[in-house]
């Protein structure tokens, strides 16, 4: 039998031992590859490729929009419909992410958003074939529609898809389900030069306002096409309320201007400012009595300019209700005193926030040789429009001859670049005149009590509503103080006390600040006269702040407490009310309906329930709450 070295066959494994480790490493490392590729990579390629094709076939649907294809857009709203499945397919494969802190809650938006846009998908696609029949009356075969005659056809287009709303319904409502609960508070304002957090408010703010619009808003969709000039045309007055001089309904008139609609067709007829219109009440009233003593409110804190106590009640007042319908037939009766032929079957109200929302998504406009635009005026520290709508209304308080009627000839360049704009803008531009009248920013007073209903249903009507629960509504009337309210800011804190049996005490805190350095007739000293709207039979009790004892008295069914501050330039000023609420049912959950004044900015609102904050919210518009 052979000798066999043992130190050789040790040394020998020995070796080897190096080589089997590293081939089992390799091995496990391919593994983890392959898993890697499995789970990440090929779900990742999945949703790349997905979302390309969904944005190219995006890019196609709007094309075809714009190009009136009908045909092309039942192909791409299909073809869109593949790509979200697969875009939807390739995320679910990615469900682990969801676990990760951060990037899971992204994930989920993610999920949330595709979902959504399925069903939203396949709503439009139940919509466009519903269109078929009737593709070429309604001019959807391959040929582009002109801007001014977008309405026209769109009116055409929406007496088609009313019948089909039914239908759509569940699909709507289950994509706004979908997206209701993502918070877009998280996301960025930009990356790399793209708006984020815009891009995710308006998708979310579109897919929820779908929903909205064929439940809440039927009625006001049915209405539309009467509204928009079918079958007979209507004449709209349209007043431009200047926000930054604050007054109870949203700003101070300032312009006018009537545009009717026919058919859809829009056309701008006359425009002047208020200083016009009220020459011409006060020329009819000389030869007349006519009922215009001003309101206490303007005789006390709104004197003439030399100082003493005003005897007429002027038009560009009108508005010292807090309630827009009160405010606009209050105007009307004294438009009607003017004697002027010019009749109108509503009134549509709009402020500095509507021209420059429209201005900032179609680009600068320009009107007898001056240029509005979304771009900081280092003159104001605020956009260019807004700078250059305040200087105009200087202008026409100070009585200038020269001064020109800019408001149609302005609104009608603006809304015609807007109907020209790319249809990719489309979304952007309903959603921000969804978010502009909701914020009372655009507001309507019909005529007509179907269709004043019909908008008043979606809160669009500037009215202060009743409340069989909690109540409160903050209104302030800048009286003669300069263009203010462009800086002015205010903070809101409201505590309840439920405990108590002789009612519900409630302790108002607002603090007003003005951080703004001192402009001659930009931002002088605001001179506010404030009225805390609260329950009908609130007591008041203390209150510290105001210039003048605060009173109390009634008005639209609720109780008021008035009083007076002035806000002074790089100055704040605090006011605090506290105030016993007559005690009222509920169950479990405490009920309070806060109402936003038109034309204010979205202020911080706390409110606290013996002790413990229950909300915390920026007021962008009413909050009716349960706590």
């Amino acid at each position: 039998m052979p000798m066999v070295n043992l130190n050789q066959k040790l040394d020998r494994h020995a070796r080897r031992a190096p080589l089997k480790k590293k081939k089992h490493r390799l091995r496990r490392l391919i593994v983890i590859l392959i898993i890697l590729g499995l789970v990440i990579g090929l779900p990742l390629r999945g949703v790349y490729q997905s979302a390309k094709s969904l944005s190219a076939n995006a890019k196609q649907l709007s094309t075809s929009v714009k190009n009136n294809n009908l045909d092309q857009i039942k192909q791409n709203v299909k073809a869109m419909k593949d790509s979200a499945n697969g875009l939807n397919t390739s995320l679910g494969f990615l469900f682990w992410v969801k676990a990760i802190p951060y990037f899971g809650g992204f994930y989920g938006d993610g999920k949330h958003f595709t979902s959504a846009l399925d069903s939203e998908l396949q709503a439009g696609e139940t919509l466009v074939n519903g269109l078929d029949p009737y593709k070429n009356d309604l001019g959807l075969n391959g040929q582009p529609t002109a801007g001014q005659d977008k309405i026209a056809q769109f009116v055409k287009i929406l007496n088609k898809i009313i019948p089909n709303l039914g239908t759509v319904e569940p699909d709507l409502k289950a994509a706004s389900n979908e997206v209701s609960g993502i918070d877009t508070n998280k996301y960025p304002t930009s990356l790399k030069g793209f708006p984020v957090k815009a891009e995710v408010e308006t998708a979310k703010s579109f897919i929820v306002g779908a929903d909205l619009a064929v439940t809440q808003a039927k009625d006001a969709l049915l209405a539309a096409p009467g509204m928009l000039g079918e079958p007979s045309s209507k004449n709209y007055l349209i007043l431009f309320q200047n926000d930054k001089e604050l007054r109870p309904t949203g700003g101070f008139l300032t312009a006018y201007a009537f545009m009717k609609l026919d058919q859809g067709h829009l056309s701008t007829t006359g425009s002047d400012d208020i200083y016009r219109l009220d020459e011409k009440l006060t020329q009819a009233c000389q030869t007349r009595v006519c009922p215009l003593t001003p309101p206490a409110p303007i005789v006390k804190y709104l004197p003439e300019a030399d100082g003493k106590p005003r005897t007429a009640w002027s038009m560009r007042d009108s508005n010292i209700s807090p309630d827009l319908p009160t405010a606009m037939h209050q105007f009307e009766s004294m438009y009607n005193l003017t004697g002027s032929s010019d009749s109108f079957d509503g009134i549509i109200t709009i402020d500095t926030e509507v021209v420059r929302s429209l201005i900032e998504i179609t680009g600068p406009v320009e009107v007898y040789g001056t240029t509005y635009s979304a771009d900081i005026d280092k003159r104001c520290n605020c956009p260019n429009v807004i700078y250059e709508l305040e200087n105009y209304s200087e202008i026409v308080a100070k009585g200038q001859d020269d001064r020109k009627a800019i408001l149609g000839t302005l609104m009608q360049q603006v809304l015609a670049k807007a109907l020209a704009s790319s249809s990719q803008k489309l979304p952007e531009l309903v959603s921000v005149a969804a978010k502009l009248a909701g914020g009372k920013h655009l507001m309507f007073y019909m005529h007509d009590m179907s269709e004043e209903h019909a908008l008043a249903e979606i809160n669009w009507t500037g009215q202060i509503k009743d409340t069989t629960g909690d109540y409160l509504h903050i209104n302030d009337a800048n009286f003669a103080g300069g263009k203010s309210n462009l800086y002015v800011t205010q903070k809101v804190e409201l505590d309840i006390d439920t405990q108590k049996s002789d009612g519900i005490h409630e302790k108002l805190t607002v603090n007003y600040s003005n951080p703004q350095v001192y402009s001659s007739w930009l931002n002088g000293i605001n001179r506010d006269y404030v009225r805390i709207y609260v329950p009908q039979g609130s007591v008041l009790g203390t209150s510290s702040g105001s210039q003048v004892p605060m009173t109390t008295a009634t008005d639209l069914d609720k109780t008021y407490f008035d009083g007076f501050i002035q806000i002074r330039p790089q100055n704040s000023l605090t006011l605090v009310l506290n105030y016993i609420v007559p005690k009222f049912q509920y169950s479990n959950q405490y009920p309070i309906l806060i109402q936003k004044q038109p034309g204010s900015k979205d202020f911080p609102y706390t409110v606290k329930i013996n002790g413990q904050t229950k909300a915390s919210f920026t007021l962008d518009g009413d909050k009716d709450l349960k706590l």
